[in-house]
Parts: structure tokens; C-alpha cells; sequence
């Protein structure tokens, strides 16, 4: 059986800057083995163990979507599109 579901989430295209990197908890780190020195990572909490946290590796362009329940995950756009086809592009 196929479910519709409605839900509302916040989404946003990763950009490097400072301004968001303050509002989310991602790791930066400069480095010679990345594409232009820079890397970073979102630390995640994981689905199974409530104090485990893990760092998921971000690039520029991909979209940080916080769910209702306040939980954050990492989409690549053609993803995110796919799965919210009505968000502005």
C-alpha cells in the first residue's frame, strides 16, 4: 500500500560561509587532500544509539534538511528536488 505524507521542513543549500556554519554543528578543517583546502562535516546524531555522534562529510551545494522532529540530514540537490519537487529552485 502507497501512504502520502505531508510534512513541513527546513531546508537549506550549504554555502561555506561563517554566518551558517554558526547556526548548524559542522566541523571545518583545512586540508591539502580537498578540493580547495577546505573540508567540512556535519556532526549527526545517530538513528540507534541516542549519545552517539558521527561526522558526515558536507560539500558546497548540498541541502541541510532539519525535520519536524529536529533531527538534521544531508541531501544532494537532485534528491532534495526529487523529494520536494515544489521547493523554489
Amino acid at each position: 500500500m502507497i501512504k502520502t505524507y505531508t510534512t513541513t521542513v527546513k531546508a537549506e543549500a550549504f554555502d561555506g560561509s561563517k554566518e551558517m556554519m554558526s547556526r548548524y554543528p559542522i566541523k571545518f578543517w583545512k586540508s591539502s587532500l580537498y578540493y580547495g583546502g577546505i573540508g567540512y562535516a556535519l556532526k549527526l546524531s545517530s538513528r540507534y544509539e541516542e549519545d552517539e555522534v558521527y561526522n558526515q562529510p558536507l560539500r558546497v551545494g548540498q541541502y541541510i534538511v532539519t525535520t519536524p522532529a529536529g533531527r538534521l540530514m544531508i541531501l544532494e540537490p537532485f534528491d532534495f528536488y526529487d523529494l520536494f519537487p515544489e521547493a523554489e529552485k
